[in-house]
């Protein structure tokens, strides 16, 4: 036989190994993508390969979510994520028990926790059971009302220095303001004491080690977007990959840092029962009954803590403050009251900043916090792995293994449980209890067992900015109402950061 005709017969063997591929591959799909179909659950019709992906990078998760909900108004249907069925449920109901009444069957997280990740596998938010349940009962402790107390103490000073620099950037230099950059450095300021008990203040002009990372961490370009989408949608991709939850810069200097004081702590054998690091200090002695002896899984994990408060504290925060403010400049009605509610309490107390307990008493302003954080809700779906069957009703269950996604903006935008949903009106939280949602209707911090550890961290670091900012400046729009979202940003964020008109009181 002649090289020729050898090397044609290879060629021709190769051709239709490619065409059998080609076609098994075909099948496959098209046996997945019938998968809702051959269920009788009405579901969104998915393109080859990608399945309902097809709106990353061009659109936001967030703006997904709010159309597909427009689309489908049920209680639950159908999505393909690339090649996997996931259910979207709509309803609170089915929310409370996937959420909570029966936990066991959604004890973990749909999303990406490979071991080549270690601090995005290993945080509170990513971790799976039993991992899970020892880390939350063993951070606990640092959001008790006592610690909170003392925090809230620290969040109010660094609420003045931004009404300082709002002065001397905005009003005095008359800069265009960014609002989502301006409170992520109030929120990262008030996170470096709380992790590492290092007092600096970027607010102030003053170089800050944490403002090197956080600052990355807010900044959502088309490849962190990419990123965090297959992190989050597809976690197969994700783990063929190697993609990390936080990028090898930010591992590598939170690393640093944390070590670096840790190291100073011992060799001055002082501490600061106040932060973060202290308390993981202590977990690591923990933990080691339960890893294995030199595992550098433990300090895996104890970074893996520190980095996702980081990001925790700081995201949410800064974007839950910036529609705020937007809200505010636009209904001068409100931002009015609001004033009255905070210059009223200022009198009544005699003091000129309001501390812990008094900023609870504000009822108004708790009541502004919770009507953005429904309208603009920063995540936009909550993400469980069903772990065994689970009946739904009696036409369905849904199978070990399905990953299920609870549309929060389809409950948050339910005119059933918010009339006129597309206004921002705080008017409808004003008679309801920040403790009960026992309706399950409001979940822009999850609800159950797995609800966000740092729900009222977060929101007293929103109501001590606010109570200051709002005494000393009224806010006027400087850009129209209806905003976009960043493409790019896997959680609710907006576009170019918005920005407001400060006017001093």
């Amino acid at each position: 036989m002649g090289v020729v005709e050898y090397a044609s017969i290879l060629y021709n063997c190769l051709i239709g190994f490619l065409i059998t591929s080609f076609i098994l591959i075909c099948l496959y799909l098209r046996k997945i993508h019938n998968y809702w179909k051959d269920r009788g659950i009405l579901y969104e019709k998915p393109i080859p390969i990608i399945g309902n992906l097809g709106f990353i990078m061009r659109r936001s998760v967030w703006d997904f979510c709010y159309e597909i909900k427009n689309k489908h108004p049920r209680d639950y249907f159908g999505i393909f994520l690339a090649w996997t069925p996931v259910l979207m449920v709509q309803s609170p109901e089915l929310a409370k028990g996937i959420l909570s009444k029966d936990f066991e069957y959604f004890s973990d997280r749909y999303l990406y926790s490979g071991y080549s990740d270690p601090l995005g596998s290993l945080n509170l938010f990513t971790v799976k059971n039993p991992m899970w349940k020892k880390l939350r009962y063993e951070l606990s402790p640092m959001f008790t009302s006592l610690k909170l107390k003392s925090v809230t103490e620290l969040m109010n000073a660094n609420a003045t220095e931004l009404v300082n620099k709002i002065k001397r950037d905005y009003i005095d230099d008359n800069k265009v303001i960014n609002l989502k950059e301006l409170f992520s450095m109030y929120a990262s300021d008030t996170v470096a004491y709380n992790v590492f008990g290092i007092r600096v203040s970027i607010l102030n002009d003053k170089p800050s080690p944490l403002w090197k990372i956080t600052s990355h961490m807010v900044k959502w370009t088309f490849w962190r977007g990419f990123e965090f989408s297959l992190i989050f949608l597809v976690p197969a991709m994700a783990t063929l990959l190697r993609l990390q939850f936080f990028s090898a810069a930010a591992t590598e200097y939170i690393k640093n840092l944390f070590w670096s004081v840790a190291k100073e702590r011992n060799i001055t054998r002082s501490s600061n029962d106040k932060d973060l690091l202290n308390l993981l200090i202590k977990l690591k002695e923990k933990l080691k009954d339960s890893v294995e002896p030199g595992s550098p899984l433990i300090d895996d994990i104890i970074l893996a803590q520190a980095a996702v408060f980081i990001l925790g504290s700081i995201e949410t925060s800064s974007t839950t403050l910036s529609y705020l403010l937007h809200e505010l400049s636009h209904h001068s009605e409100v931002q009015q009251k609001l004033y009255n509610e905070i210059s009223e309490a200022v009198k009544l107390k005699g003091k000129e900043i309001l501390e812990y307990q008094d900023l609870l008493e504000l009822k108004y302003l708790t009541a502004c916090i919770h009507e953005t954080l429904r309208k603009h809700t920063p995540v936009a779906y909550l993400d469980r792995l069903c772990l065994k069957d689970y009946k739904i009703n009696d036409n369905f269950t849904i199978e070990k293994g399905t990953p299920v996604f609870i549309n929060v903006l389809a409950i948050h935008y339910n005119e059933k449980y918010y009339p006129e949903p597309l206004k921002w009106k705080p008017e409808r939280f004003l008679n309801k209890s920040e403790t009960d949602n026992s309706d399950f209707t409001f979940l822009p911090f999850g609800e159950g067992p797995r609800f966000c550890i740092g729900k009222r961290y977060g929101m007293m670091q929103i109501r001590a900015s606010l109570a200051q900012l709002l005494l000393k400046y009224k806010v006027e729009p400087a850009l129209p109402y209806n905003v976009e979202t960043d493409p790019y940003s896997f959680f609710m964020a907006p576009k170019d950061g918005l920005s407001v008109k400060f006017v001093q009181r």
